[in-house]
C-alpha cells in the first residue's frame, strides 16, 4: 500500500491537503487548531455500527501519514472523541508526528467531540448511518426541530466552544492542538462558526475540516473543503 501516493492522488484526500498546507503558512510563533474528522472507514449500513466502528488499514495508515505532514516545531496536544475511529486516528496522528520529530503531550478525551448530548436514542433514525443526510441534519437540529432529543444547539455551542476555541485563544504557549472529530460534530461547529445553514458541499471527506489560529481580536477560521480562510470575531 503506497500511502503516500494515496494521500497525493485520491480525491477525497484534497481536503486533508488543504488543511495541511494552510497549517504551513502560519507562524511558528502561533498556536494554532485543528478540527479533523476521522480517517478512513468501511461505509456504515447499519445505525449499531456507529458508536463502534473502527478503521480500515488504510485509515490507520493515512492517519499516520497526515502526522508526518503536519508542520513540526511546535508541541502537540490531541483531543479525540471516545468513539474508536476518532481515537485511532488520534494516535495515527500522534504517531505520524513522533516520526518527524514533533512532541506529542498527550492525548485526551472531550466528550464534545463525540456527539452532542443525546436525550432520546430514538433521533439517531432520522441519521442516515453513514451520514448522508449530514448537513439536513444538522439544520434540522439548530431549527429546533429535534427539541427533547438532543441537546439545544446553544448548549453544546458553549460547551463546544469551551472546549476548543477557548482552549485556543488561551493558550500561553505556542501549541497544535488536533482535535479528532465525527461528520456530527465537525458540521455542527461549521454551522456554529459560519452562521448559516450548511448546504451539502460543505460536509468534509475523511480527515477533512478546519483549521483555526489566533489573529489579533479575531481568528482566522480555514474551510478546508472550500480551502479559503476567512476572518471571524472570537
Amino acid at each position: 500500500m503506497d500511502i503516500k501516493k494515496i494521500m497525493d492522488s485520491e480525491e477525497w484526500t484534497v481536503s486533508a491537503k488543504n488543511t495541511l498546507q494552510w497549517a504551513s503558512t502560519i507562524d511558528s510563533n502561533k498556536s494554532i487548531m485543528l478540527i479533523l474528522r476521522h480517517s478512513h472507514r468501511e461505509t456504515l449500513r447499519d445505525h449499531s455500527q456507529m458508536g463502534s466502528a473502527g478503521l480500515t488499514e488504510l485509515g490507520k495508515q493515512m492517519s499516520i501519514e497526515v502526522g508526518r505532514r503536519i508542520p513540526s516545531g511546535r508541541p502537540m496536544e490531541l483531543y479525540t472523541s471516545f468513539v474508536p475511529r476518532a481515537y485511532e486516528t488520534a494516535e495515527g496522528i500522534s504517531e505520524g508526528y513522533s516520526e518527524i520529530g514533533g512532541e506529542v503531550l498527550d492525548i485526551d478525551l472531550l466528550p464534545s467531540l463525540a456527539a452532542p448530548q443525546i436525550l432520546n436514542p430514538e433521533i439517531w433514525e432520522k441519521l442516515h448511518p453513514d451520514g448522508k443526510n449530514i448537513t439536513d441534519y444538522v439544520n434540522h437540529w439548530v431549527n429546533g426541530d429535534f427539541e427533547g432529543y438532543i441537546e439545544p444547539f446553544d448548549e453544546f455551542q458553549g460547551r463546544f466552544m469551551g472546549d476548543t476555541v477557548k482552549r485556543l485563544t488561551e493558550a500561553k504557549e505556542k501549541t497544535i492542538y488536533v482535535c479528532t472529530t465525527h461528520d456530527f460534530t465537525l458540521m455542527s461547529a461549521k454551522r456554529m462558526f459560519l452562521g448559516r445553514n450548511l448546504v451539502h458541499e460543505d460536509r468534509e471527506p475523511f480527515l477533512g475540516g478546519l483549521g483555526i489560529t489566533p489573529d489579533g481580536s479575531d481568528l482566522e477560521l480555514f474551510i478546508a473543503c472550500e480551502n479559503i480562510s476567512i476572518s471571524i470575531p472570537r
